[in-house]
């Protein structure tokens, strides 16, 4: 199932029908910057399929920052260009889950990432004390925390996963006790042993600030369920604010409760649990600005160091080689399908293709 078509057509269609729903209907110079923005998104992201991944971060940084300019013209009142990256990489030269980067002044990821309403990597009131390196924060805790990409883990990354939950349509409860909101979260590694179980909990968990009032549902026992070969399924629950009875939780409450703790990415009924992330473990921008920051520091590489991203790439000699280049296709797929949602400020969720 190739969703891409769609996709483009669905974006090509934005040029007339968001004028009237945004803030492109006030001036001519949003609805041209629009359009010509979108127009350049889109022939970036043909390029990028056409070239290897030798170039292909190139194409697809700038086609998302074309998307950015597309995303505040729409959608930021007063000042919507930008000029800057407002991104710095602090050092090419270690190992990739090392590099380190911070913000760097108000440029396109700050004003994208406010017109979608995402986190950003630090922030500063106004009138503290201005960001430093201390302030960086490591590629491999965004690669780790980014829903489709933290399944394909880089040599030498350390940093905690994002967890895909599946939630409960329903409430429960234990022994007639107050109602739980339930889930299940997969575990893709090797099922502890039994005696290990409470620990193994107690210790994951505490990376996930969403965990802190959640507890296993039942027994060690009960909760664990191996599914495959070092996949496991460890079902959870939450209690219900005020001790509220099974009956009297509506079904607006169990979906607002777990799209603010693990919102849908992507496809229907699959959310995921991202852990924080950076020296002040703030939450993890969204997906879209995420991928903005690796694509940058990608692009970076590909340009400034072209000799290491050409060892990175690698196949016969780089560990991270297959990954890189893997998740870089599935580049090509997200991004149009983020930017849609972006630009309509709702999500778009397909449902999965069966796999035989």
């Amino acid at each position: 199932m190739d969703d891409a078509p769609d996709l483009r057509f669905a974006l090509r269609s934005r040029r007339t029908s968001l004028i009237e729903k945004t803030l492109l209907k006030e001036s001519s110079a949003r609805r041209k910057a629009f359009s010509a923005a979108l127009q350049q998104f889109e022939e970036q992201m043909e390029a990028a399929k056409v070239v290897t991944a030798a170039t292909r971060p190139i194409n697809l940084y700038y086609g998302l920052v074309q998307a950015g300019l597309a995303i505040t013209a729409a959608h930021t009142p007063g000042t919507w260009t930008f000029s800057k990256h407002g991104l710095k990489v602090l050092d090419m030269r270690p190992k990739l889950p090392d590099i380190m980067l911070r913000p760097d002044g108000d440029g396109a990821f700050q004003f994208v990432a406010r017109a979608t309403g995402s986190e950003q990597l630090v922030v500063r009131a106004p009138g503290s004390e201005p960001l430093t390196d201390t302030d960086a924060v490591s590629l491999g805790a965004l690669w780790a925390s980014l829903p489709g990409v933290c399944h394909f883990p880089l040599k030498d990354g350390t940093s905690p996963i994002a967890l895909q939950l599946y939630s409960d349509k329903d409430v429960e409860s234990l022994q007639y006790g107050p109602a739980h909101f339930r889930a299940e979260i997969v575990v893709n590694s090797k099922m502890p042993e039994q005696a290990e179980k409470d620990a193994w909990f107690r210790a994951t968990m505490a990376d996930y600030p969403a965990m802190s009032n959640a507890t296993l549902w039942g027994d060690s026992d009960s909760a664990f369920r191996e599914t495959h070969k070092d996949r496991f399924l460890v079902s959870v629950g939450w209690p219900v604010p005020h001790g509220k009875p099974v009956q009297d939780v509506s079904a607006e409450e169990i979906e607002v409760f777990f799209g603010r703790l693990a919102p849908q990415h992507r496809f229907e009924y699959e959310r995921f649990l991202r852990p924080p992330v950076g020296p002040e473990q703030t939450p993890p921008p969204s997906p879209l600005m995420t991928w903005w920051i690796l694509l940058y520091t990608f692009s970076m590489l590909s340009r400034y160091q072209p000799i290491k991203w050409a060892e990175i790439l690698d196949l016969d000699k780089s560990f991270d080689a297959a990954v890189v280049q893997h998740v870089l296709e599935i580049a090509l797929d997200v991004l149009p399908h983020l930017v849609l949602e972006a630009l309509d400020k709702e999500p778009l969720l397909f449902q999965r293709p069966l796999r035989l």
